[in-house]
């Protein structure tokens, strides 16, 4: 594949374009089968072999310049902050899910670097919620965001919108994401991420950045 031809495949990772990597709630009690919150989330991640889709691809960014942001969610073990506004975060009020517990840890197979940023809020349902992502970003001088981890129903989707308000080009490798069930996934990958950004694959980033490194 030429140069030209990779980079028309990925906007947004085009020459001369600062991206980042946000890999976001890829935590123990969110992902893990048999611990989850929500069952069919973490059935969807091994099913798809979302954990090693993503080492990968946060191997290749590491080694591109490419900043990885790993984006969590953990509530105060009093839940002060945390909301009881939508159906979702009441569920984190029944649950064992908090700062200092092993829920909220990511999963195995995924370990932060030291170069890498690591955000975390304790209310909200999207990386840019309450935290310092976008202040980092604009920092680094990032005009593309590659969207990784789950979900594709909340966090990714509301992750795409709030991207793209406030300027950034979204890439969405769809290996490295999963939804609540197959069904789900699939229409949000086909009605609505490509009205965001590009919908692509690990590999064709992974070879965009080769190429253009």
């Amino acid at each position: 594949m030429t140069l030209s031809e990779a980079n028309r495949s990925v906007p947004g990772l085009e020459p001369g374009r600062r991206a980042a990597l946000i890999v976001s709630e890829m935590q123990r009690g969110l992902v893990e089968p048999g611990r989850a919150l929500l069952p069919g989330l973490a059935d969807q991640v091994a099913t798809r072999d979302v954990v090693r889709h993503i080492d990968r691809l946060v191997g290749a960014a590491r080694e591109h310049g490419v900043l990885v942001v790993w984006s969590l969610i953990a509530p105060r073990a009093d839940r002060v902050g945390t909301g009881r506004n939508s159906p979702l975060l009441s569920l984190l009020q029944r649950w064992t899910f908090s700062v200092g517990t092993d829920a909220v840890a990511l999963t195995a197979g995924l370990t932060p670097d030291d170069q890498d940023i690591v955000i975390s809020r304790v209310h909200g349902l999207t990386p840019f919620h309450g935290t310092d992502l976008d202040p980092i970003l604009r920092a680094e001088g990032i005009e593309t965001v590659i969207l990784t981890g789950v979900s594709t129903d909340v966090a990714l989707t509301g992750a795409a919108l709030e991207a793209v308000n406030r300027g950034y080009q979204v890439v969405l490798p769809a290996d490295c994401t999963a939804g609540s069930s197959e069904e789900s996934h699939s229409r949000r990958l086909d009605e609505f991420f490509p009205l965001m950004g590009a919908v692509t694959s690990s590999d064709a980033i992974i070879r965009a950045l080769q190429e253009t490194a």
